[in-house]
């Protein structure tokens, strides 16, 4: 009865589209140091759960500090880049440890929800499928609409900051990943 009802509220069933060839996304410049290429492969039109993207990262670029409220699931298509991980909120607390992972061709990894992370190219281009879910369950049961927070916005919103203490720590934080990626990529 479920699949029935299912089917009756979708127009269209099946989709194709094509990790190369989908439709470019504008990216926000907010959110990548470095020159990236987005394709959008599924997305609210095409699917009823999930977003994929087809991610290219030119030499050194990488994705600001960031997480997701839902799992995201990145496959490397491309090239060696760097995925690295903070258990604590590392806006809050810069010395925070890292856990870093080198990722190279046919790479699957698994970034918990809530977790603060980055990732990107190294000394070369780089390129993976990022995919996650585009819902959640929040704490009554409802599925609703899962969120991204990004390094800029978060710390646009630190209220205890003024302009300048915020510019400062977006320098710090800037900084501290290049600290991360310079000692990744005195080992490979």
């Amino acid at each position: 009865m479920l699949r029935n009802i299912y089917l009756k509220i979708k127009v269209r069933v099946l989709y194709k589209e094509n990790i190369f060839f989908s439709q470019k996304k504008e990216i926000n410049k907010d959110y990548f140091r470095g020159e990236v290429v987005m394709i959008e492969v599924l997305n609210q039109n095409n699917s009823v759960e999930h977003e994929m993207y087809h991610v290219f990262f030119k030499k050194g670029a990488l994705t600001t500090l960031h997480f997701h409220e839902t799992e995201q699931i990145l496959i490397t298509t491309n090239g060696k880049g760097i995925l690295c991980l903070f258990q604590e909120n590392i806006i809050e607390n810069l010395e925070e440890s890292a856990e870093t992972i080198i990722l190279e061709d046919g790479d699957v990894v698994s970034i918990p929800p809530f977790i603060w992370h980055f990732h990107g190219a190294l000394k070369d281009d780089f390129a993976h499928i990022a995919l996650r879910n585009r819902y959640r369950t929040d704490s009554s049961g409802n599925k609703i609409q899962a969120g991204n927070v990004w390094e800029k916005d978060f710390v646009d919103h630190l209220q205890h900051l003024n302009k300048t203490e915020m510019y400062e720590l977006s320098l710090k934080i800037d900084q501290r990943v290049k600290e991360i990626v310079q000692n990744e990529l005195v080992k490979v």
